[in-house]
């Protein structure tokens, strides 16, 4: 019994994970095509594209490069 928890445990965790990866992936999509939008718009505007690509930088090594496993104390033991 106690194994179908951990299981369940970690397919509830696998779908979180992934809800979230899709989720920042989107972000980081509608972030790109803004960032489209202001340099055909509004080249002027560099700033706001610096912005949005700290923004985005951010969240790719936060939820991709997993920086946070790094030095989080949730990682496996090897």
């Amino acid at each position: 019994m106690a194994k179908d928890k951990e299981v369940k445990s970690v397919d509830e965790r696998r779908k979180e994970v992934l809800r979230n990866g899709a989720i920042i992936l989107s972000l980081l999509g509608v972030l790109t095509f803004g960032e489209f939008l202001v340099a055909v718009i509004a080249p002027p505007w560099t700033f706001i594209l610096w912005i949005a690509a700290l923004w985005k930088t951010f969240y790719v090594v936060k939820d991709y490069m997993h920086i946070g496993r790094v030095f989080g104390g949730d990682g496996e033991a090897h």
